[in-house]
C-alpha cells in the first residue's frame, strides 16, 4: 500500500526511520564471559561505549532520532569489537549437546575447555561468598 506525501509527513521521525531500516526497537550486546581476558576486555568496552553515548545524550544540534540512530550505530560496533574477543569461543556455532544435570544443560565446549591449562586454578575452599 503506497502512503501518500500528506500521510509520510505525518510519520513521525522514529517511525519513518525505523520503516527505512535505519533502527530497530531493541539492540543487544553479546559478551564472551569465560575467561578473565573476557572480563578485562567488556569492562574497556563498556565504559568507552558509555562514555560516547553520554557525548551523544548531550549534543543539542542533532535530533532525538539521529542521536538514536547514532547511539545504535555505537552499540553495533561494540558488539562487533567483543565478538572479536580472545579467546574464542571453542564451540561449533549451531552445535549442542543437551544433558539433563539436573535440568537441561547445554555441555557443547566443555571438554574442550577442560583441556586448557590456562583454566587451571589451584582448589579453594569456598568462603560462601565472593568476598566483595
Amino acid at each position: 500500500m503506497r502512503m501518500s506525501r500528506k500521510q509520510k509527513l505525518k510519520m513521525n521521525p522514529t517511525v519513518r526511520a525505523m520503516r527505512h531500516g535505519l533502527m530497530v526497537f531493541k539492540r543487544r550486546l553479546e559478551i564472551q564471559m569465560w575467561h578473565i581476558e573476557h572480563l578485562d576486555l567488556s569492562i574497556d568496552v563498556l565504559e568507552e561505549l558509555v562514555e560516547q553515548l553520554k557525548g551523544i545524550r548531550s549534543l543539542n544540534s542533532a535530533r532525538n532520532v539521529d542521536k538514536l540512530i547514532h547511539a545504535q550505530g555505537l552499540i553495533v560496533g561494540a558488539n562487533k569489537h567483543l565478538a572479536q574477543a580472545k579467546p574464542r569461543d571453542p564451540r561449533v556455532k549451531g552445535a549442542e549437546l543437551l544433558v539433563y544435570d539436573p535440568g537441561l544443560i547445554d555441555r557443547n565446549g566443555h571438554d574442550k575447555l577442560q583441556e586448557r591449562e590456562d583454566l587451571n586454578e589451584p582448589h579453594q575452599k569456598p568462603d560462601g561468598g565472593f568476598g566483595l
